[in-house]
């Protein structure tokens, strides 16, 4: 049952994403839908080595698209869409 909400969201999720305009949102977002990804897959398997391993990756290539986007766009100010 858990796991067919997990679906639920992530889908969810993923038509708020394509409604996002800024960065900080879209990053957020797809943030949002590495954890429940990692999760349900962690609830899955086994091992969860693998989720953690994926939720780590993808968290680092976050703060390197943030730190990109910070240094690029410093004086942006930030409106919720």
């Amino acid at each position: 049952m858990s796991q067919i909400l997990s679906v639920i969201l992530m889908i969810i999720n993923s038509l708020m994403f394509s409604s996002m305009m800024h960065p900080m949102n879209m990053g957020i977002t797809l943030l949002m839908q590495t954890i429940m990804m990692a999760v349900l897959m962690g609830l899955m398997s086994y091992s969860s080595w693998f989720s953690y391993i994926l939720f780590l990756v993808f968290l680092g290539g976050m703060l390197v698209l943030f730190i990109y986007m910070t240094s690029i766009a410093s004086n942006e100010m930030f409106k919720k869409s």
